[in-house]
């Protein structure tokens, strides 16, 4: 859900060199499966692109090979770097820039407030409200942009009570 809307979107950072054969260790900011297959193509800040030529999963994380990436010298040149994507034509993929600032309105219509972050958590992101009030992202129903940022949400009864 990490990402800003038409432009490249944050997808991961590269950490630390592993191995002699020029893999990094791989922190994924986004949750799209399709970022991360072999033969994506992932930017740099200045421009340089970065092909998936290899991946596994590691550590809550992957262990990725790039084409062109084939030392550990190669690849202690990129450690800590930010890798970015191109936006992907997803109908119901919601990027956390789309709920930034929206009112989040329940199913009866009643706004509970305004979202101001998005929190990682292991079950589903959560939408923190200006009033404290969590939100499970799992519980949005329809974002809407035009004229207001507005988030819907399918709430359980109790969820705004405590």
């Amino acid at each position: 859900m990490t990402g800003a809307a038409g432009g490249p979107a944050e997808v991961g950072r590269l950490g630390r060199a592993h191995g002699l054969r020029g893999e990094l260790f791989l922190r994924p900011f986004s949750d799209v499966a399709e970022r991360f297959a072999i033969g994506s193509r992932l930017e740099l800040v200045n421009g340089r692109e970065l092909v998936i030529e290899r991946i596994r999963p590691h550590d809550r994380g992957y262990l990725v090979g790039f084409a062109g990436v084939s030392s550990r010298n190669d690849a202690e040149g990129l450690v800590g770097s930010v890798l970015y994507g191109q936006p992907l034509d997803l109908p119901d993929l919601v990027l956390v820039s789309d709920l930034i600032g929206s009112h989040l309105l329940d199913q009866h219509g009643v706004e509970r407030g305004v979202v101001v972050s998005v929190e990682e958590n292991p079950a589903s992101e959560l939408m923190v409200l200006d009033t404290g009030a969590l939100v499970p992202t799992v519980f949005i129903s329809r974002v809407q942009s035009d004229p207001v940022k507005r988030v819907e949400v399918e709430a359980p009864d109790g969820l705004f009570d405590l």
